[in-house]
């Protein structure tokens, strides 16, 4: 794949992440179909793993800027373990709820954390890459950099204070680290970094 199909490729499946997190909520979450959240994340988890795989090709490919895309990588690695562990252990451990009351309440917060650590990293790649866009002449690479760092930046402090409590911050570092994810996606289409020799 060519530079320019990696990063074309990671704001695909970046933006995917974003549109099945917003079905989710709004469609899954209050629907009697018993199907549609394992095929939603089922998704998640393709969309998720490609992500990791494209950003881990761009850090070989683009050394000065490895610590950018490993970021990526990383969170995107974290968010199949949140995924995969939502998939493979929530049903046994509902199951065991009757005789282990905290057995599913734990491995719904193991989930959770993940899911709020990999928004963290989201949120520290799109500052980066924000800052990046911003220093760069053009008024549409300064104002999705723009964004991108605000957003990013409300995403690495509302996802730490979900990492500690999560019942306050849940919905908050969610909203912030979907919206990071959906600018990161939109700057790697619109405005995508230029590469350092």
């Amino acid at each position: 794949m060519t530079d320019r199909s990696l990063l074309r490729g990671l704001a695909a499946v970046l933006l995917i992440t974003v549109a099945s997190q917003i079905f989710y909520i709004t469609v899954v979450s209050g629907s009697a179909n018993e199907m549609l959240r394992p095929l939603t994340w089922f998704t998640e988890l393709l969309a998720f793993t490609a992500s990791t795989v494209f950003a881990l090709a761009l850090a070989t490919r683009w050394p000065s800027q490895a610590v950018v895309w490993t970021t990526l990588a990383i969170a995107g690695f974290l968010n199949v373990i949140q995924v995969a562990m939502g998939l493979s252990m929530f049903a046994p451990a509902m199951e065991a709820s009757e005789t282990t009351p905290q057995l599913f309440a734990a491995v719904l917060a193991g989930a959770f954390f993940f899911y709020f650590l990999a928004k963290l990293l989201l949120g520290v790649a799109g500052v980066a890459l924000g800052v990046a866009a911003f220093r760069r002449s053009g008024a549409l690479p300064k104002a999705i950099g723009v964004l991108s760092a605000i957003a990013g930046i409300a995403s690495f402090f509302l996802s730490l204070l979900a990492m500690i409590d999560a019942e306050s911050w849940r919905f908050a570092a969610g909203a912030a680290g979907t919206a990071v994810t959906a600018l990161v996606g939109l700057l790697l289409i619109l405005a995508p970094p230029v590469r350092k020799s």
